[in-house]
């Protein structure tokens, strides 16, 4: 039989939320623009397998532009629409993209000569802004739209091109137009990004793989999507030092070469399944996952009092029963932060299984301003 588990009401606070027993402030509810109804409340079960992470593959389909010869096989990249676009903007500059099998894609970039992307493939995705750091790098100009996105808070693109004025000479209009020194290409330089952002790391370091020099980025990003992104232009012929620390060193390259390469797994998609077996009290196992990226999950979910153990090198079996727990699961507190941190992509699942949890619990949200809107519903 279904276990039917009580919400708590949530109280709101400036950049906090706390789930807890007291009566809830009341909060103004944003649009919605679509919606899923779920009738949950039931146990769950089985193996889940996990697919390769989305952030991860969007960066490295950028970064096959800086592969001017041969092709690039990429596997695990996962059937999703922002992947679909992204394939779409590559396709819009010439690259050949054909799907070979249902998640291995093959990216031929040799034949690319357009250095202005679809505007409005870009302006669907975030990431589509990626392709502005291998364009430059590959052509020594390039004119890239403004990117989309989801609406999480403000991501401004300014530390992605201040770290390109490192490298690059830069021209703000509604279009970001860039252009390498004297128009010809890049040349190596140093960097410090202000705030260890993702996107701003892979932007400089796709761009700096390419560039004539060395270049010095410090306080970069060193989350697993970033290192990935690294392991493959590596794997393409860049000489990259010092992936998974705050300080990367690149010597350019004249010119990177086709490779084969597997995309990671999506430690986000694993976490949301994590998530979903503690809400539900069930026991599931999923594979692949690589420990170490889901630690911080791994962590809040046994304070919980749920049971977390690892079968092999790559796969989790996550335990909730009642028979495990010895009962109710105990609050805990979350604050997002840059990795190693706990991940802002998995606040919003934290924050559901919170509700359900005996006890008080504060979650500080301390990557996106905007982040909060599914606790207003």
């Amino acid at each position: 039989m279904a276990t039917a588990f009580p919400l708590l009401p949530l109280t709101f606070l400036p950049s906090k939320i706390s789930a807890s027993t007291s009566t809830p402030q009341r909060a103004s509810l944003p649009s919605i623009d679509h919606k899923l109804v779920i009738s949950g409340g039931r146990p769950i079960s089985g193996h889940v397998p996990i697919s390769g992470s989305k952030n991860s593959a969007l960066a490295v389909l950028a970064g096959t532009l800086c592969c001017s010869s041969g092709p690039v096989a990429l596997r695990g990249v996962p059937d999703l629409l922002d992947t679909r676009t992204m394939a779409d903007v590559l396709r819009s500059i010439g690259a050949r993209v054909e799907a070979e099998d249902r998640d291995v894609l093959v990216v031929d970039t040799s034949d690319v000569g357009v250095t202005e992307p679809c505007s409005e493939k870009i302006g669907r995705i975030r990431a589509g802004f990626f392709v502005l750091g291998p364009l430059v790098a590959r052509f020594g100009k390039a004119e890239v739209a403004m990117p989309g996105g989801c609406r999480i808070g403000l991501r401004p693109v300014d530390l992605y091109i201040k770290g390109l004025e490192a490298l690059a000479l830069i021209n703000r209009e509604e279009k970001v137009c860039v252009y390498g020194a004297n128009g010809k290409g890049l040349v190596g330089g140093s960097f410090h990004l202000a705030y260890p952002s993702v996107g701003a790391t892979e932007t400089f370091v796709m761009a700096a793989s390419m560039a004539d020099g060395v270049s010095v980025l410090t306080n970069a990003a060193m989350e697993p999507e970033v290192v990935d992104l690294t392991k493959f232009l590596i794997a393409c012929g860049a000489c990259i030092e010092g992936a998974g620390t705050s300080t990367l060193v690149i010597t350019g390259r004249k010119k990177l070469y086709g490779a084969e390469f597997t995309i990671l797994p999506d430690r986000i998609e694993a976490g949301t399944f994590m998530a979903a077996a503690a809400i539900t009290r069930s026991c599931i196992s999923l594979s692949p996952v690589i420990p170490p990226h889901v630690a911080q999950m791994t962590e809040k979910l046994t304070e919980a009092g749920c049971k977390i153990t690892q079968i092999g090198p790559s796969a989790l079996e996550v335990s909730a029963v009642p028979e495990v727990t010895g009962g109710d699961l105990q609050a805990f507190n979350i604050k997002t932060l840059p990795y190693p941190g706990f991940p802002t992509d998995l606040q919003a699942q934290c924050m559901a299984l919170l509700t359900t949890c005996v006890g008080s619990s504060i979650i500080e949200e301390s990557v996106f301003e905007n982040r909060m809107h599914h606790g207003m519903y």
